[in-house]
């Protein structure tokens, strides 16, 4: 245990700079309580003054943020937050307010629905700083793309518009700002309703977890127009979820996996770092540069061995391996 107290110690300063003497609020549940146990560990390693929440089950799905947890957030002013909870697909609305009120008076938020132990030994163990130089890489190379087409083997064929959209990683979390933890992508909101093509999913979805069954999703003018899945369960739980309110069904994110210890587990929180893996997620995107889309949802779906190729005709990924980045 003292082995990765020490090396959960040392991602946490190269993701968060975190400094002794600053105050840091840790809310959990009881599905996450090694996690938190192991994160309050390796901040008071730093000297760090950690204060702990503990969802109430009772309460669960919840919808909103607890009054006593805001109350507790409003005596104490933390500097971070980690947000380490099971992942409950009806509790999305609740973790985006949660993250939105934690990180607007400047706190540095990081954010884990669905944290379990293995993801704190690998993809939080990595290299950070080799994977800040890729990001960072990576980010230059797109300011001057605008837009990008999207490919894979199983038959993904995406094109919509970033121009204007600045990408951000995880890998570095500022203040006023949220970040996954485990870390390792890049993202940018997409132009919300230029995006049009089909979309396989052969990896995962958010809070879903993998696909038994490939769902194939059209999107037209930015908005999924069609659902389809041999897995009829499968189908009619993603038209139900992105059916939430009418953004629900709007695209949000681009991202970009680059954490070569993140494995592809079923969990979007982890397989979304991995590499060799793109997302597209429909709704909210209010927290990154330029987005519009105001969901009170957002949803995650991966797939496997994608290509990226800009507007200019460059390739930047093929079949999942990067070209020169």
């Amino acid at each position: 245990m003292t082995d990765i107290v020490h090396q959960i110690h040392d991602s946490l300063k190269e993701l968060m700079d975190i400094q002794a003497g600053q105050k840091a609020l840790i809310v959990h549940d009881e599905y996450a309580r090694e996690v938190s146990k192991l994160t309050k560990k390796a901040l008071e390693l730093e000297g760090v003054k950690v204060f702990t929440y503990k969802l109430s089950e009772e309460q669960r799905p919840l919808k909103d943020t607890p009054e006593d947890l805001r109350e507790l957030i409003d005596k104490i002013k933390p500097d971070l937050f980690f947000n380490q909870l099971e992942g409950f697909a009806e509790e999305t609305p609740f973790r985006i307010s949660l993250h939105h009120e934690e990180s607007q008076f400047g706190a540095k938020v990081g954010h884990s629905p669905g944290v379990d132990m293995g993801m704190f030994e690998h993809p939080m163990t990595a290299d950070f700083k080799t994977m800040k130089q890729r990001a960072e890489a990576l980010k230059n190379k797109f300011k001057s793309v605008k837009s990008v087409r999207l490919t894979t083997p199983a038959g993904t064929d995406l094109s919509f518009s970033i121009d204007g959209r600045d990408f951000n990683d995880d890998i570095t979390i500022q203040p006023g700002h949220m970040g996954n933890l485990p870390a390792g992508e890049i993202w940018c909101a997409p132009v919300e309703r230029s995006m049009n093509g089909l979309i396989v999913v052969d990896g995962s979805i958010g809070d879903l977890g993998q696909v038994r069954e490939p769902l194939y999703m059209t999107v037209k003018d930015g908005f999924v127009t069609e659902v389809k899945s041999k897995d009829q369960v499968l189908e009619n739980r993603v038209k139900e979820l992105i059916k939430v309110d009418r953004e629900a069904s709007l695209a949000g994110e681009f991202g970009i996996g680059l954490n070569p210890k993140a494995r592809l587990t079923g969990n979007l929180l982890e397989d979304e770092k991995a590499g060799r893996t793109l997302h597209i997620a429909f709704g909210n995107n209010s927290d990154m540069p330029g987005g519009q889309n105001n969901s009170q949802t957002h949803r995650d779906f991966l797939f496997k061995a994608p290509s990226i190729i800009t507007d200019s005709g460059e390739v930047l990924m093929k079949d999942g391996e990067f070209q020169g980045y």
